[in-house]
């Protein structure tokens, strides 16, 4: 696909980059799964069909009816009568993506390069599950808080008019399902590819060029990511625009090498004996260093009933118990939404998981055993520093856990390695 880059060599030490480039996605066996609909079947359990006055099922027989068998191409047009169909559209468009930077590179003292660059990306024609057969919006309550009438009108039970006609049917249905547009089936959803997204960064970096045996790399990146690729309602004709889940404000990573100067050729010990310079010499020591902004918070259809400004905890208030401001959010169950529109957002850019942060260090060393052997010795160190690194908090205001956080990364651990090459 189409692309281009530029560089300019504005001054001896400094010099201009820019580039432009397209990239689209792959389709067809590297992307699809494959649509099984008519030769993979579910048998769902059903204990009772009279609201548990009577069962018959039970754990001894949970299937008194047996499993229903797939049809195969023989159903037709009944193949999915009373289950969730998914389609691929006739005409496909193959998802892209447009990405570009500009940036400057200088080159200082010391075998140092710095460098930094504004990077963008737009991610076009993303595709995004459509279900098409929600119940629609009309019949759905915008109230911002529970309104029972809504659901208990749209919960109403009816005889199901489509009992008999396949073994997914039972004897009733809710209104909600009958107002579907197509009521003979449950959600029909397709690949629409109206999603996109868009990224902004400075991107800057300093790297100490391998030298006397010696290397070194420092990045830093400022960014913010944003998405539409889902649907805040079904209904919903165009994809809501949200803070991404990838977004992540700030992000140092480092990494470096060091070839310890002891043994022959080196600085100290250059005149040792071959035992000596079996054992102490040729010793390298790397590391990587990294630390960013934690993830947004990922938000369910909730309420907050007191001052959002609040939500933010300072610091010396925000502990492993309370992550966040619990109190102003609706944390009676018997009150929580249900069929209603949607206008509560996915994320908020000011809560955000702990941030990440760790130290790995890698110990190694080869031994020179005859001409055709050799031996590899790492010793490698992760979480150096034994930094606790947060989880996410229960972010679900009718859990007895909500604000809380209850796992952690994992502590630091060590991975001894002894390789033979021959």
């Amino acid at each position: 696909m189409p692309r281009i880059g530029l560089a300019y060599q504005l001054t001896k030490n400094t010099v201009l980059r820019s580039g432009y480039g397209i990239f689209y996605s792959s389709l067809g066996s590297f992307k699809t799964t494959a649509n099984l609909a008519g030769f993979s079947q579910t048998t769902p359990i059903q204990a009772s069909q009279d609201n548990g006055l009577t069962f018959i099922a039970g754990l001894a027989n949970p299937f008194p009816n047996g499993l229903f068998p797939p049809l195969g191409p023989s159903g037709g047009l009944q193949t999915n009568l009373g289950q969730n169909i998914t389609f691929f559209p006739k005409d496909r468009k193959m998802p892209y993506a447009q990405r570009w930077s500009f940036g400057v590179q200088q080159e200082i003292k010391g075998g140092f390069v710095l460098e930094s660059s504004y990077v963008g990306n737009r991610g076009t024609r993303l595709p995004i599950n459509r279900n098409i057969n929600g119940t629609p919006a009309q019949y759905l309550s915008t109230s911002p808080t529970r309104d029972q009438a809504a659901i208990s009108f749209l919960n109403a039970s009816f005889p199901n008019p489509f009992f008999g006609l396949n073994p997914q049917y039972t004897g009733t249905i809710s209104r909600a399902d009958l107002l579907r547009p197509y009521p003979q089936f449950r959600d029909i959803t397709y690949p629409d590819p109206v999603g996109y997204s868009w990224y902004h960064s400075l991107q800057s970096r300093l790297e100490k060029r391998f030298a006397q045996g010696f290397t070194l790399q420092v990045s830093h990146t400022w960014s913010k990511a944003m998405e539409a690729t889902s649907f805040l309602n079904p209904t919903d004709p165009l994809p809501y625009e949200s803070l991404a889940d990838i977004d992540r404000t700030h992000r140092i990573a480092g990494s470096g090498i060091w070839e310890l100067p002891f043994g022959k050729g080196r600085r100290f010990g250059s005149q040792m004996n071959k035992v000596s310079n079996f054992v102490l010499g040729g010793w390298q020591l790397s590391g990587a260093y990294q630390r960013q902004s934690g993830q947004p918070i990922n938000w369910g259809n909730i309420q907050i009933t007191g001052d959002s400004r609040t939500l933010v905890l300072p610091s010396d208030q925000r502990n492993t118990d309370r992550w966040f401001n619990t109190d102003i959010f609706n944390r009676n169950s018997a009150q929580a939404l249900a069929n209603n529109i949607r206008t509560f957002p996915y994320r908020f850019s000011n809560v955000r998981f702990d941030a990440q942060r760790r130290l790995d260090l890698s110990l190694n060393k080869t031994f020179a055993i005859t001409e055709r052997y050799r031996m590899r010795f790492r010793a490698d160190c992760f979480n150096v520093e034994n930094t606790p690194v947060l989880r996410g908090p229960t972010a679900d205001p009718v859990n007895g856990a909500f604000g809380r956080i209850t796992a952690q990364e994992p502590p630091r651990s060590f991975q001894f390695a002894l390789i033979l090459q021959f």
